[in-house]
């Protein structure tokens, strides 16, 4: 499957909608639109909401996680667009979307998604895109900027270790080693690594990994 595809799919498995709010944290007297009136009338929708929410809250109250709370805050708001304009009132839509979205807030790696950049990405130098996969694991695709197209440099998936640390084992012996922190990946070549990826990239709370931006 072409990475692109791949992407765009992951995207839409996990950004789907949802409300920042739970219902029993917004007045349903003051519903504004058919999403807010659906989920007011429907207790499982409610109950969906409510467990939403406290995932959400976790994350966002994520200690040592450096922009992480700037970027999901982003994407939260970006998600419940999605949902007002996708669902509406469909209770079947919605209650989909919630579980999507309760599935992505609720791995176990998720604080650590982002765009990382080096050098002065979109305009020149690299980027990391950083996103969560089904099972638990990080994938992650290294780029030239400013265009991904053909220009991908480094792709695999693993969970982190004790220290952090993401292992990409590639053909012919080479391991990369990915050491996560607050904001940033330093990526480590291991012996007969070529091309030479090494570097430190820097996450951009204003960009989506799940986009071609």
């Amino acid at each position: 499957m072409p990475t692109s595809t791949r992407r765009a799919i992951t995207a839409l498995c996990f950004i789907a909608a949802a409300p920042l709010a739970t219902a029993a944290s917004f007045d349903c007297a003051k519903a504004g639109n058919a999403t807010e009136k659906a989920i007011c009338a429907d207790p499982g929708l409610s109950r969906q909401d409510e467990a939403m929410a406290a995932l959400y809250k976790r994350q966002v109250e994520m200690p040592d996680a450096g922009q992480w709370s700037t970027l999901l805050k982003r994407d939260q708001r970006d998600w419940i667009v999605v949902r007002n304009r996708e669902c509406k009132g469909n209770a079947e839509c919605l209650k989909q979307d919630y579980e999507r979205r309760i599935s992505y807030l609720g791995h176990p790696l998720l604080q650590w998604m982002g765009r990382y950049v080096e050098g002065r990405c979109p305009k020149d130098g690299r980027f990391l895109d950083v996103t969560p996969e089904v099972g638990g694991t990080l994938s992650i695709d290294l780029y030239v900027c400013p265009d991904s197209r053909g220009n991908m440099l480094l792709q695999g998936k693993n969970v982190l270790d004790g220290q952090r640390r993401l292992v990409v084992r590639e053909a012919g012996g080479c391991t990369r080693t990915l050491r996560f922190d607050a904001d940033r990946v330093t990526v480590s070549d291991g012996p007969g690594c070529a091309p030479a990826l090494a570097g430190s990239f820097v996450r951009d709370p204003r960009r989506s990994p799940f986009l071609n931006e």
